[in-house]
């Protein structure tokens, strides 16, 4: 709760409209949670985000055959 009183603090309330003001909210708790993932240790190698994207085109590429 104190993460979106802060954040909606530093929102201009006149200047955005409410999808700005969600959109910024939706932007900065994914930040938060990125911070929190790399300081507990929940991160993956270049080499892991490679290997599943390439499972995830070779499961897109068989579903779509014929």
């Amino acid at each position: 709760m104190d993460f979106m009183k802060k954040t909606l603090n530093q929102v201009d309330v006149h200047e955005n409209t409410l999808y700005n003001i969600i959109y910024d909210l939706f932007f900065f708790a994914k930040l938060q949670e990125s911070e929190d993932n790399i300081k507990n240790g929940k991160v993956c190698t270049l080499e892991e985000l490679k290997q599943h994207i390439d499972e995830l085109e070779a499961k897109y590429a068989n579903n779509n055959i014929g």
